[in-house]
């Protein structure tokens, strides 16, 4: 009897092993069951959030992941971690997330993958191409109606790298639906059954709101980052030295930019303006907060050296004006100015150096200053003023340059902070 019974719970077990098999075998390779591996991401059943990072440069990019991630929490998605999209003579270069940012961080308030990794390992099954929908608030581009998503650069540019073509029948227009927090609800309720929300552009303001600002204090560098940066440091000559850093930003293209200022002399914000002026400010901004003067750049270098003891100061800069960096030290001989590609030290010599080979540099040491004179205007530098404030706690250890033009806002927006 002992040995019948063992008989049938050998043989059920080996039908019970050729189910388990069947039903592995039956699943795409790449779906991991029970997985405990980093490397294989769950999948998770209330969808996911993916958007092309296509508007400005690094800092406008910057400021739009934290209202992405912040509607991605708020209806409760995962959000896909676009890559970073520079420019090099005209060409478009994508910098995967996390060279930049530690996901991990991030991972503390929401839940986050890298596109690299959503395409490779989660696309194939939770976003087949027949399923695939993108969506805009209403038409664009030039074409038949639709969302038009390949439309310009570097939309095109974007979803081909990735291998994602659309068609001009897959868009959904969510207008008057805007994509904010406010808004949770609706887009829980009316979008539930599309796994993947796809859009054209990030699904956040900008400048973003308020409150997403200070999800700063979960976006970090990554190690990655920190050896470049101190490595470059060390080249430099100012490792484990105090410095103050400053952000002058003189190109072509952002001279233009001021001139909105001049254009519309009642204008109250212009680009990451709320950083030095509050929202609810409706003084217009001056000029000189945009695009300083070469008195006022000197005037601010000289006192906050002099009252700070540092003879170190680091240039970060749009564009690499020697003359200008020339007559900056002319005028304040005492400190030493690295500038992108000379060391004009403070004994009278000068050094010729290699530019900094990636922006990120510029922005971790304009970060991790002992002291910062931001320029209010441009997210470049906004991104280094939320770090400060949100990661850092130097919020009283940072300026701005000119802003003595704006003592009444400056004022409330500290008290704000």
């Amino acid at each position: 009897m002992t040995s019948h019974i063992k008989i049938i719970i050998t043989f059920n077990s080996i039908v019970l092993i050729k189910l388990l098999l069947l039903l592995l075998i039956s699943l795409p390779s790449n779906v991991v069951i029970g997985s405990h591996d980093d490397n294989v991401p769950a999948i998770d059943p209330n969808g996911y959030i993916l958007y092309c990072s296509c508007m400005g440069r690094f800092g406008n990019q910057a400021e739009q992941l934290l209202g992405s991630l912040q509607f991605a929490k708020s209806i409760d998605r995962t959000l896909i971690l676009p890559p970073f999209i520079q420019y090099s003579h005209y060409k478009v270069n994508f910098i995967p997330f996390d060279d930049y940012i530690d996901i991990k961080s991030i991972g503390h308030y929401h839940r986050v993958i890298t596109l690299e990794k959503f395409m490779k390992v989660l696309a194939p099954i939770v976003w087949p191409e027949d399923t695939r929908k993108i969506m805009c608030y209403s038409s664009r581009g030039s074409q038949e109606k639709a969302c038009n998503p390949m439309d310009g650069n570097p939309f095109n540019a974007f979803w081909t790298h990735f291998g994602i073509n659309w068609l001009t029948n897959q868009s959904i227009y969510h207008s008057p639906l805007l994509t904010d927090f406010n808004f949770a609800d609706e887009w829980k309720s009316k979008y539930n059954d599309i796994k993947v929300l796809a859009f054209v552009g990030a699904p956040s303001a900008f400048p973003t709101n308020k409150k997403a600002t200070k999800l700063q204090q979960y976006i970090n560098f990554s190690q990655k980052v920190i050896n470049i940066a101190d490595a470059y440091r060390e080249n430099r000559s100012f490792a484990r030295k105090p410095y103050l850093a400053i952000h002058v930003r003189h190109g072509t293209d952002w001279i233009k930019a001021c001139e909105l200022l001049k254009a519309n002399p009642d204008l109250p914000q212009l680009f990451s303006s709320q950083q030095c002026s509050p929202k609810s400010s409706s003084n217009p901004l001056p000029y000189e907060l945009c695009y300083p003067s070469i008195g006022t750049i000197v005037d601010q270098i000289f006192r906050v050296t002099s009252e700070s003891q540092i003879d170190i100061v680091y240039v970060a800069t749009d564009n690499n004006n020697e003359t200008l960096w020339q007559l900056i030290h002319d005028m304040i001989p005492n400190i030493t100015l690295i500038t992108p590609t000379k060391t004009l030290w403070s004994t009278g010599y000068i050094t010729d150096h290699k530019p900094p080979n990636d922006i990120i540099i510029d922005v971790y040491l304009l970060s991790y200053a002992n002291h910062l004179i931001a320029n209010c205007i441009s997210s470049f530098s906004a991104f280094a003023t939320r770090f400060r404030s949100h990661v850092l706690y130097l919020r009283h250890l940072t300026e701005f340059f000119a802003e003595q033009t704006l003592d009444d806002d400056l004022h409330l927006l500290r008290d704000e902070l």
